[in-house]
């Protein structure tokens, strides 16, 4: 039976807000959205479910997580490693060392409790980092959507070969749950060029989506301009790279990329930090999706990325949350509201939240699924009861806004609540 859901405000995302609006569900389908008073009258039969003084609108988009590092402070709280990290780097020394201190057995609850996480915060789809691929088996009943990307790195071109033949096993299940599975060279910095074009070849001719850290940091942009600074003298030595070490690229991470086969329509480009005005006139000329992940960056502080360049060539934008080594939540309203401070003037709140809707949605190949409340689109939705309304016209100022977190009451997936707050 049909099901018309009403609520004090309606926010299609692909359409103007709607005062008093209504969202027809049939079959776990939209089959209608409009004003209350006309869709009411259209489907006298429909079953009601009037959510009052709340606001409806799509679920969040996380394009960029891992997950897997959701007990991440745990972990390091247990082996000691608590004091601040002085570097980038030095962060990164830290997530290798708690990563190889902790049990593998732990990062499949870790990732439960992402998911657990993540669907609490309104998320609905996620693009997903993994390193520890037999964690999958996590999704297996979960209601996102999205792409898990197997993360691979290495210097050497042998190894990673034997890599990939084992990544592609992986591959061959196409799926795990509701997720299409894709795959994840970690960085320019962290794959040797040979073993880094044949990642991107092989998930080219797999047809699968790829997703790169990008431009992140100082560090990185040093290392392939130079092959000198932190990475070359604290990171390859830590990981036993030192006699690895390439020659200078003379690049920037984007321009490396590039040139390696790197910059397409299915690939996700993740922070895009250390990009300049030729950087981002490339990643636009290629429709490849950047994805912001502003509190990380902050936390790291490894610089602000350059929002306005990336809106004046019209690059698609979304926003993703990294991990709670870098991060305090995986709520992506949390990192929306975080953005319209970082990223202020140069963004209006319309365009965050567009960002964490059907900008994400873009990326993770959900057009026509997910990210807009349309006819004939899934019966995908979260409801917020927060406990004063805005105005209308004041609406999406009020979505951008701190602590929209805990107003989350309802979200449906395929129609289905699976939060079951009410």
């Amino acid at each position: 039976m049909a099901i018309l859901y009403l609520a004090r405000f309606l926010l299609p995302i692909g359409a103007p807000p709607i005062d008093d609006g209504a969202l027809l569900v049939d079959n776990g389908r939209i089959a209608d959205v409009g004003p209350a008073n006309l869709l009411r009258q259209a489907y006298p039969r429909a079953e009601l479910c009037d959510f009052g003084a709340a606001i409806l609108l799509p679920p969040l988009v996380n394009a960029h997580a891992h997950l897997e590092l959701t007990s991440f402070p745990e972990w390091a709280a247990k082996l000691g490693e608590t004091s601040a990290a002085v570097s980038f780097v030095d962060w990164i020394k830290r997530v290798i060392r708690v990563k190889r201190g902790t049990d593998l057995d732990r990062f499949l609850p870790s990732l439960r409790a992402g998911i657990q996480q993540s669907l609490a915060s309104g998320t609905g789809a996620v693009g997903d980092i993994l390193s520890f691929f037999p964690a999958r088996t996590g999704y297996e009943s979960s209601p996102l959507r999205g792409t898990l990307f197997l993360e691979t790195l290495g210097r050497d071109p042998a190894q990673g070969r034997k890599i990939l033949q084992g990544i592609g096993g992986v591959l061959d299940e196409k799926t795990v749950g509701l997720l299409q599975l894709g795959l994840s060279p970690h960085s320019p910095y962290t794959l040797s060029l040979e073993y880094l074009q044949a990642v991107l070849d092989y998930g080219r001719r797999r047809r699968v989506r790829r997703s790169i850290h990008l431009g992140e940091s100082p560090a990185e942009a040093v290392f392939l301009a130079d092959s000198a600074g932190e990475i070359a003298t604290m990171l390859f030595p830590h990981v036993g790279w030192q006699e690895m070490l390439p020659p200078p690229a003379r690049r920037s991470p984007v321009a490396y990329l590039g040139e390696a086969g790197g910059l397409n329509p299915e690939i996700l480009l993740v922070h895009g930090v250390q990009v300049n005005n030729e950087d981002a006139a490339a990643i636009a000329a290629t429709g490849a999706t950047m994805v912001l992940c502003p509190r990380s960056n902050a936390r790291l502080e490894v610089g602000t990325a350059p929002v306005e360049l990336y809106l004046r060539h019209g690059v698609n934008l979304a926003l993703g949350t990294d991990s709670l080594a870098s991060c305090d939540s995986l709520s992506i309203w949390d990192e929306i509201a975080f953005a319209r401070q970082q990223y202020h003037p140069w963004i209006t709140s319309e365009h965050l939240l567009r960002m964490a809707t059907l900008n994400g949605a873009q990326a993770l190949g959900l057009v026509g699924e997910m990210g807009s409340l349309t006819p004939g689109w899934g019966a995908h939705f979260q409801v917020l009861r927060p406990a004063t309304l805005p105005a209308l016209s004041g609406l999406a100022n009020f979505l951008s806004s701190p602590g929209r977190t805990a107003e989350v009451a309802a979200l449906y997936l395929a129609g289905r609540d699976v939060l079951q707050k009410r």
